[in-house]
């Protein structure tokens, strides 16, 4: 039954359980509870984790237009691999031994045919922005499925956020929809309500003139 309840904890509840372990006051006890998830936890979740990342891929098929996006596990490694046309390429999740209370890394690939890399390392600092987060606890599907977008979004002419740098919120997972009346360049409405917010101003960060 205690197995049961610490599996749910870790499966719904990542970041309490990462808040709880880093907070125990004993390296002696960090390291029993470190090796206990390695052993008897981790394998689990992984499984679990990419089985929830294809299943999401195939319910959300309408919102991956013209794009062939399945899962697969390779050790501690969950690979997407996504086909436009020609167009072929994995992107790697590296889940460390101990997650979830290590956090895992969306990894670069060392080619990325058609989309300039600079865009698809934001998309990778933003997958571990999400691992990282204390706010909500995303899992393993839900990076998944916004890299699968932003490779589908590219494809369709979305352009970047000007102030996230990324097609696919964060958060919400809206893309960029408001649009500067002047320079016309899309915002997500999350963003801009951000930077109304901290700028104390309500004009456009790139051209600065007034949104109607």
């Amino acid at each position: 039954a205690a197995a049961r309840v610490l599996l749910l904890v870790l499966k719904t509840l990542p970041v309490v359980a990462r808040n709880y372990w880093e907070s125990l006051p004993r390296q002696r006890d960090r390291d029993l509870v470190e090796r206990l998830v390695s052993r008897s936890f981790t394998p689990l979740l992984l499984q679990s984790g990419a089985a929830a990342a294809q299943r999401l891929l195939k319910a959300s098929a309408d919102r991956l237009p013209d794009i062939e996006a399945r899962v697969a596990l390779r050790g501690r490694r969950v690979v997407l691999l996504l086909t436009r046309d020609e167009v072929k390429t994995e992107l790697c999740i590296q889940v460390p031994e101990a997650f979830p209370l290590k956090i895992p890394s969306a990894d670069l690939p060392e080619k990325m045919p058609a989309i300039p890399i600079k865009k698809v390392r934001n998309w990778m600092i933003q997958g571990r922005q999400v691992f990282a987060g204390r706010k909500e606890p995303m899992g393993i599907a839900r990076v998944v499925l916004m890299l699968a977008r932003s490779f589908a979004l590219f494809f369709d002419g979305v352009e970047d956020c000007p102030i996230c740098y990324n097609l696919v919120h964060m958060t919400t997972q809206t893309i960029p929809r408001k649009a500067c009346p002047t320079c016309k360049h899309m915002f997500h409405n999350e963003c801009l309500y951000q930077w109304f917010k901290s700028s104390a101003k309500t004009t456009c960060p790139l051209c600065n003139q007034p949104f109607s």
